[in-house]
């Protein structure tokens, strides 16, 4: 990976902790310690999703033949979860805001949120980790076309968490998972 394109992944990461630490201070340094039946589902849910998601990862990409770099593991699942839930958060409560100037129905809110987030992650995913991975999906893995639709899940179980708790804290830890997930199986490195 080209010195440049380190750079381009640093800035991206530096932006969206500074809209974190601006924006969601709040949702940032208070956790809702309460686990009701509907958020330990919720959590149970994600972590299957997580799973399920680990498996045809693994099993519709290949590394190349690169080797693992530690070092790019570690700094990547933490760096792009943190990162991308700002991110994410971001661009649902911006939605979730607007749908609020038009309406006060709940589910409306949820839906114009959760369709901020999946445009947002939709574009940086093609205009922006497409041109920085190296090429790594198996187009001929029968379990290929079971990639959108988790991911769709996993989506819909952040966006969920979002909604009901605020809970970003949750979201980080998962979504590094996911990251952790992807670059044990594509074996990019951040530094070269």
């Amino acid at each position: 990976m080209a010195t440049s394109v380190s750079l381009m992944v640093y800035a991206y990461w530096a932006l969206a902790v500074a809209i974190g630490l601006f924006f969601f201070r709040k949702d940032i340094f208070t956790f809702d310690t309460k686990f009701d039946t509907r958020r330990t589902l919720l959590l149970v849910f994600s972590v299957v999703i997580l799973a399920i998601n680990a498996y045809v990862y693994t099993n519709s990409t290949s590394d190349g033949g690169r080797p693992v770099d530690p070092l790019s593991v570690l700094i990547f699942s933490i760096g792009n979860g943190v990162a991308e839930t700002f991110y994410f958060y971001a661009f649902f409560r911006l939605g979730e805001n607007l749908a609020g100037r038009f309406t006060a129905n709940q589910w409306a809110k949820f839906i114009t949120g959760f369709v901020f987030f999946m445009i947002y992650s939709g574009i940086i995913h093609r205009f922006f980790w497409l041109d920085i991975l190296p090429t790594h999906v198996v187009q001929t893995s029968p379990l290929k076309p079971f990639f959108m639709p988790v991911q769709l899940m996993i989506a819909s179980s952040w966006a969920l968490a979002f909604f009901w708790y605020r809970d970003l804290r949750t979201v980080i830890i998962l979504h590094s998972i996911v990251d952790f997930t992807m670059i044990m199986n594509v074996k990019f490195s951040l530094f070269n």
